[in-house]
């Protein structure tokens, strides 16, 4: 397993059952996929002890260089450092330094740098800029400077709550705005109030996605399963969860032979980083079919996630192997890749081959002599895309050794046509995604999933349900709405 925090888009469906997992609900901005209409509660808001001064300190130590900065406190004229200007502005307006932290980091990226500009210093909070103002501007000018900064950034939302109720101008809780082309109705007063900081939608989604990160469920607590393939929405690069490690695919050439027919999960290049931070593995480097060899002077052909051995010279040439195709490795390059049967003279098809019996039309998969069948025209989607096939009749077909029937790979998305329940097929065992904020806030699309027969589903054993946490929560019973789109994928939603 390895664990990742996902953005997803707001879940429409609202059918809400007991057995569903806790998601949405006011009084926690943790666990729950994101929400625009609630993305902080008041109460969190206004935690002005949720972290002392040593752990601020702490947390700014672990993150990047911003701790040993100091400037003049815009309020009392004394020197101070950074950490000082947090905790005494989240105490001086009672609101939390997390709060705080989280905006730095919104608008200038300043707490992940190892050494701040002095750009990101004067305007760290993004206070008395707009899209369109000019700093040089006398009104901006008055808040330029990290300490002047920090303080207007907590003093504002401490206004901001103080005077709302009164002030009608301003974005009030209960009432639906069009925000970046979307209706939002803010449920409670800090999520109104960050939508009066920052008027768009990306620009709090991304304040929800590191406040997750950094202080919610987040990446310590979401799972994904193995064989699932990721990207990084921003730079495109993609990697793969194996064995509960972060693989890297260091090249196109990896990804089009090997993962060419599995629809990546997408995330943010934050938690693209953050997954290669704290789960690291050993990059995926070679493409299908590669030839290598080890400092022992062995041979393999790599077919999927085994390595095979080549005995000979005479077998490497009667194969008709290029000597120049193979490409020296260590041992250790090799550890994730199984050991396979040697590769033999008398062997049919060792690259593997698709066959289509004439006669009846099934489609096999032959590989090392063995056939195995393929039970459903979604296997061979899933597994084998455009490969080509080629004909022959039964008898030909019969006179290799059967093995057993080929299954979804790893990843695969998977449902029968008379169920609803929808499985992830991880290490070759099918598991039951309980509820639909479950598959939302995995980052799966529902137009990947592909419905195959009960026969095809039942070739993989039923393991443990997907769940996002390690113990499903039981909800409160707040409503009974329409269901969704995939029947037993329910969820569970703040009602209206």
């Amino acid at each position: 397993m390895i664990y990742f925090s996902k953005n997803v888009i707001k879940i429409t469906a609202a059918l809400v059952l007991v057995t569903t997992l806790l998601t949405g609900l006011p009084g926690t901005a943790s666990a729950t996929a994101f929400n625009p209409n609630y993305i902080l509660s008041d109460e969190e808001m206004r935690d002005s002890n949720a972290m002392d001064f040593l752990q601020i300190s702490n947390f700014l130590r672990q993150k990047g260089g911003l701790l040993n900065q100091f400037d003049i406190d815009a309020v009392d004229g004394l020197l101070k450092g950074s950490a000082q200007l947090i905790d005494d502005a989240a105490k001086r307006y009672r609101i939390n330094p997390k709060y705080i932290l989280v905006l730095l980091q919104k608008e200038s990226s300043i707490i992940e740098v190892s050494t701040p500009t002095q750009k990101q210093l004067n305007w760290a909070a993004g206070y008395a800029l707009c899209d369109g103002c000019y700093k040089s501007n006398p009104l901006a000018q008055k808040y330029k400077g990290f300490a002047k900064q920090v303080d207007a950034g907590a003093s504002w939302m401490n206004w901001y709550m103080v005077n709302a109720p009164t002030l009608t101008y301003l974005k009030q809780p209960g009432q639906t705005y069009t925000v970046s082309s979307s209706k939002i109705t803010p449920i409670n007063l800090a999520t109104a109030g960050l939508y009066n900081y920052t008027p768009h939608i990306q620009g709090n989604k991304l304040f929800w996605n590191i406040w997750q990160r950094w202080f919610g469920q987040g990446a310590g607590e979401i799972r994904l399963p193995d064989g699932t393939l990721i990207m990084n929405e921003a730079s495109g690069a993609h990697a793969l969860i194996q064995a509960g490690k972060f693989r890297p695919i260091t090249n196109r050439s990896v990804l089009e032979s090997r993962f060419s027919q599995q629809i990546p999960v997408v995330v943010t290049e934050d938690e693209f980083r953050l997954l290669e931070e704290t789960n690291p593995g050993r990059p995926l480097s070679f493409p299908d079919l590669s030839l290598v060899n080890d400092e022992t002077g062995s041979v393999y052909l790599l077919i999927g996630s085994q390595r095979r051995p080549i005995l000979s010279e005479e077998l490497f040439r009667q194969i008709g192997f290029n000597p120049e195709e193979i490409e020296t490795v260590n041992s250790i390059d090799l550890q994730d890749y199984r050991l396979g049967e040697p590769i033999t003279l008398d062997e049919a098809y060792p690259l593997g081959q698709l066959i289509q019996d004439n006669v009846t039309g099934g489609v096999w998969y032959v590989e090392a002599g063995i056939r195995r069948a393929i039970w459903d025209k979604t296997i061979l989607q899933a597994r084998f895309g455009q490969r080509l096939i080629i004909q022959k009749n039964t008898q030909d077909i019969e006179q290799f050794k059967l093995g057993d029937p080929v299954i979804f790979p790893d990843g695969a998305l998977v449902k029968a046509p008379n169920d609803p329940s929808v499985f992830v097929i991880s290490e070759g065992v099918r598991r039951r995604i309980p509820s639909e904020e479950v598959f939302l806030r995995l980052g799966y699309r529902w137009s990947t999933i592909l419905t195959c027969s009960d026969k095809a589903l039942a070739l993989h054993s039923e393991g443990e349900p997907l769940l996002l946490f390690d113990e499903p929560v039981v909800a409160t019973l707040v409503g009974l709405k329409n269901e969704s789109r995939v029947g037993q994928m329910i969820i569970n939603q703040t009602p209206d």
